[in-house]
């Protein structure tokens, strides 16, 4: 075993699911309206992170980073366990009185695994294919028949290829695949898949402050329920392309790790009763990280979410924060 990492991670997540009249304007979840950061690409940028960063990114002949773990191994695999709790003010993104009655904690425990499968040289820059998939259970923690009825579990798998160039630059192509099912019935509720592409420049000012700027382009291939289908039958409505942009700063302060991020998203509807409807979304998160040793760290996070839509009904904020415990290994 290459490494052993607990990690003790913000809960900003954000997660909902509905039924019923007032629902059906609301029936994505949150969450499955956004992009979501593969599980490698999160244990990438750990090890980037590091400090000194020696230990894991070397030099390869063309001024690309390239990680030494997958460049002596050829493939390295990943597992974990993360099990988050979090208060969430808007569940199901609503903005009539339905918001106020039922923000609630949210308990979500989650199964990953992945791989990396080699590193390779394309001469001006460097090449790694990924794999990977997940398995969730969320359950609302409120006392509630609504809420309750919307317990759900979710299953993702994604395929990703990540390229490493000089000076801090990378690029990322790839596809995820989501499919919920609801805890009581395993009725299937949501799936989609997502092909996305991303760019990213990373700047070190010093030793304990950096940067990341990242853009990415996705379409959201999904379908829902037919309780949510349009009068015509069809479930597309909730299909649409995004595009977003972010900015993070990472401070180190003896142990702690302060990340503030904003994330810009403008999405573009086609289909059924949200043609020609189009969102821009402002999401403003703050972390903060105590490393107590190389493989433990305690996470605390909070975040808020603004969406302004063309169709009033789908405008709305929340606010969420949390914390939760990831058991993370390497091979």
């Amino acid at each position: 075993m290459k490494s052993l990492s607990i990690v003790i991670s913000g809960g900003l997540f954000l997660t909902s699911l509905v039924f019923g009249q007032n629902a059906a304007n609301t029936s994505r979840r949150i969450d499955s309206s956004k992009a979501v950061e593969p599980q490698a690409l999160q244990v990438a940028k750990q090890n980037k992170s590091k400090k000194g960063g020696s230990k894991d990114l070397s030099e390869s002949d063309t001024g690309a980073q390239r990680p030494i773990l997958l460049k002596t191994k050829g493939i390295s695999a990943f597992f974990g366990y993360d099990s988050k709790y979090y208060y969430q003010s808007n569940p199901f993104a609503t903005t009539g009185v339905l918001k106020s009655e039922i923000a609630t904690g949210v308990w979500r425990n989650t199964f990953y695994g992945g791989a990396g499968l080699g590193v390779y040289d394309m001469d001006s820059y460097v090449l790694t294919p990924y794999i990977g998939g997940s398995w969730s259970v969320v359950d609302y923690l409120k006392s509630d028949d609504l809420l309750e009825a919307q317990n759900y579990n979710s299953t993702s798998a994604y395929a990703l290829l990540l390229a490493q160039f000089g000076n801090g630059w990378s690029a990322k192509a790839g596809v995820r695949y989501g499919n919920d099912r609801t805890s009581e019935n395993d009725q299937e509720v949501f799936k989609e898949f997502y092909p996305s592409i991303g760019i990213m420049k990373t700047d070190s000012f010093s030793d304990s402050l950096r940067s990341s700027l990242e853009v990415g382009l996705g379409y959201h291939n999904n379908s829902v329920d037919p309780l949510f289908a349009d009068d015509n039958g069809k479930d597309d409505s909730k299909r649409n392309w995004d595009i977003s942009a972010s900015y993070s700063l990472e401070k180190t302060i003896s142990v702690f790790t302060i990340t503030p991020k904003y994330k810009l998203t403008y999405r573009d509807y086609k289909n059924g009763s949200n043609k020609d409807r189009d969102d821009l979304v402002h999401e403003l998160s703050a972390t903060a990280n105590y490393s107590v040793t190389e493989s433990l760290m305690l996470k605390l996070s909070y975040g808020y979410t603004n969406q302004d839509a063309s169709i009033d009904t789908f405008d709305y904020e929340n606010y969420d924060a949390g914390g939760s415990l990831t058991l993370n290994a390497r091979f």
